[in-house]
């Protein structure tokens, strides 16, 4: 009964939130969409699907958190995997994407790209630093626990995307379920772009086969420079590489279909049941579903439905709030006594909170993201 739950569950979530985006599909805030012409319409449509995967993994880390007073990888490899797999492809299309960007042109205006990534990413953050303030300081009666000083250092600390306790509260990072630790590498691969540029501008094959191998090797035998796991590095040069590709050897096919669907299915189901995650074969298994997805297939039509672009639009506040949503559900609202009730039972409330995500993430877009971006773009 458990393993049906845990495979049932995220599957009818998913198709739940695929209709709740088809339905906020039809409101003319979305209308925008209309206009847009876009090469990678899969890519898309996979971001939402990748978000939600991360909001599946807390979701079940979040009932044994309440169960052992412990915040760890959940025991079920599957849901372990939804988290890491939905962070790698993040990573992979953020490497796509930029490096696509300033290799298209000759020169790459740095005010412009930097200016739009502050109003993409920086205005959500600080409305889910204000949220987690909020719940922190209300918990403690609005009473400061610690010196102005400590706690300027504390948001410092949170405002460079490496975010510890606020006001002596040790769970602080629980209630955004700690998802802002990607956000330092986004951020550490953005700075790396001028460096990047250069290397490949100057010394064209030569210097993409040097940074191939340095992420190659920082993969193989990682360092910890502050906080920071260079590991992750070969899934940007991953999405640099098919960038590269695409742009020197132009495919002109598009691999659609049934049967390619079907390896794609097969190489997803993979990847997310892998049992050493993020080792040399999973990392190959998560490229293989990226290059797949970035060649057209749209897994049977799904990644190209306009809710799943929809999902993919609001994927970052899906990402971003989806800890908060938790938090306030089941530890404030609705206080789950995980040694009382199975995980079963807990996974019957999936659907709903997946709704609850979903609609939130749209009003959050529509009201800081869109506007931000906008902002951004001037």
């Amino acid at each position: 009964m458990q393993t049906v739950l845990n495979v049932t569950m995220p599957i009818l979530s998913f198709l739940i939130c695929i209709l709740v985006a088809y339905i906020l599909g039809k409101t003319p805030a979305f209308n925008f969409l209309n206009a847009r012409e876009n090469r990678f319409k899969s890519l898309d449509g996979i971001r939402g699907f990748l978000a939600l995967s991360v909001f599946f993994h807390h979701f079940v880390i979040t009932y044994y958190w309440k169960d052992t007073n412990i915040w760890a990888s959940p025991p079920e490899k599957m849901f372990d995997n939804f988290g890491s797999v939905g962070v790698a492809i993040f990573f992979i299309i953020t490497g796509f994407l930029f490096i696509s960007k300033i290799t298209k042109k000759s020169t790459t205006n740095w005010v412009s790209l930097y200016k739009s990534r502050f109003f993409r990413i920086v205005p959500l953050y600080i409305f889910a630093l204000v949220v987690i303030s909020l719940i922190v300081f209300a918990s403690s009666e609005f009473n400061l626990h610690v010196s102005p000083q400590v706690l300027l250092k504390d948001y410092i600390k949170w405002g460079l995307f490496h975010g510890g306790s606020l006001n002596g509260f040790s769970d602080t990072r629980r209630i955004i379920a700690g998802v802002d630790w990607t956000l330092k590498y986004e951020w550490f691969f953005y700075f790396c772009l001028p460096l990047i540029s250069l290397c490949i501008s100057k010394l064209k094959k030569v210097g993409m086969f040097f940074l191939v191998v340095t992420a190659l090797i920082l993969f193989i035998q990682p360092l910890y420079i502050f906080s920071f796991k260079t590991n992750y590095l070969i899934l940007f040069c991953i999405g640099g590489l098919a960038s590269y590709l695409v742009k020197y050897y132009k495919p002109s096919f598009k691999i659609t279909g049934k049967t390619a669907s079907t390896f794609n299915l097969l190489f997803i189901i993979t990847a997310m049941l892998y049992p050493n995650t993020l080792d040399i074969f999973h990392v190959f298994t998560i490229a293989i579903v990226f290059l797949l997805t970035l060649l057209g297939n749209d897994l049977f039509g799904v990644f190209t439905l306009r809710s799943s672009v929809i999902l993919g639009e609001i994927s970052y506040s899906i990402y971003l709030l989806h800890g908060i949503i938790l938090y306030l559900l089941f530890t404030v609202a609705f206080p789950l006594e995980a040694s009382s009730s199975l995980l079963s039972d807990f996974l019957l409330l999936m659907p709903v909170t997946s709704v609850v995500v979903v609609l939130i993430s749209a009003t959050t877009f529509l009201l800081i993201e869109k506007p931000c971006m906008s902002i951004g773009k001037k």
